[in-house]
């Protein structure tokens, strides 16, 4: 099991716990830290999906250059598109490797700037009440 499966179990986990006990809050900052992490973990979760799709579409696209199946492009296999394909292969690994750290700052970035936008909305509408 990779980096990438892992991350993605568990975002799903965490977006099953977030899901259910959600509406049994109700303290409305609360409740924002909630939708928050809903939201960090949902982007989480779909963008290491999307790499891991794209990584599976990468290597069945280079395997179809190594006529042998010996996961290497030989000679008698070597062409232009072959090594364009198997280049891509190695660079997508790197990026692949470094996906579940880059994509959890990104969806926390995007759920803090969420939480404090949700935050503010909170406060005018409760000075509006008062």
């Amino acid at each position: 099991m990779n980096y990438n499966q892992i991350g993605i179990l568990l975002g799903i986990f965490a977006i099953a716990f977030f899901g259910f006990t959600l509406k049994k809050i109700g303290n409305p900052y609360v409740k924002g830290i909630w939708k928050s992490g809903l939201l960090v973990f949902t982007l989480y979760t779909a963008l290491l999906i999307y790499f891991e799709i794209r990584w599976q579409f990468i290597s069945d696209y280079a395997s179809k250059y190594d006529l042998n199946g010996n996961g290497f492009v030989d000679l008698n296999e070597y062409s232009e598109e072959a090594i364009a394909a198997m280049n891509r292969k190695t660079y997508g690994a790197t990026v692949r490797n470094y996906a579940p750290v880059t994509m959890a700052v990104f969806s926390s970035i995007v759920g803090f700037a969420y939480l404090i936008s949700d935050w503010a909305v909170v406060r005018l509408k409760n000075k509006e009440q008062k």
